[in-house]
């Protein structure tokens, strides 16, 4: 349809729609087939079929992609976007702390990280004193080679299941 449409006649032609064609045109603009828009409606396909011939038949659209082409552009003239999500937040963000900055070298130091939520990164103890949790902990005990310690030996003890692992099943293979 190459004919120009102002917003009241678009809003006119999306209000001549039933419930059930704009839940139909909601998921084919989605770029939904046939079977996955039965599916999420709990409907037949037939059904959708028989959906999206009436509103073809209304709008005097040849094909699928035609009718969720001309869909989207009355829902545009409307102010609204498909599936009533609003098209872009232009509300300022109020929380600037939510943006974290980047740090001016690439190094990566434990300090970059957030802790998970709910643990704690110092605790302190009866007499008032704290002291680092976890990797904190770790690295302040063993430091940097105590770090390239324990990734060797975390290796080496995936390196020792894995090679348990296949010989455990090459054992029941055997056994079979």
């Amino acid at each position: 349809m190459a004919v120009e449409l102002d917003p009241i006649h678009a809003r006119a032609l999306l209000e001549a729609l039933t419930d059930k064609q704009v839940e139909v045109l909601d998921r084919l603009v989605l770029h939904r087939t046939t079977k996955e828009i039965a599916r999420e409606l709990a409907i037949a396909p037939n059904t959708v079929d028989q959906r999206l011939a009436g509103v073809r038949e209304k709008w005097g659209t040849a094909n699928r992609k035609e009718t969720a082409r001309h869909y989207a552009r009355l829902r545009d003239l409307c102010g609204k976007t498909t599936c009533d999500f609003p098209g872009v937040d232009d509300r300022a963000v109020e929380d600037e702390s939510l943006f974290q900055d980047l740090p001016d070298t690439p190094d990566f130091v434990l300090s970059d990280a957030r802790p998970l939520a709910g643990i704690p990164e110092w605790i302190e103890d009866d007499r008032g004193a704290s002291f680092p949790v976890g990797l904190e902990a770790f690295d302040r005990r063993f430091g940097r080679i105590g770090r390239i310690g324990a990734i060797f030996v975390l290796a080496l003890m995936m390196a020792m299941t894995l090679a348990t692992s296949l010989a455990i099943a090459s054992a029941l293979g055997r056994l079979i």
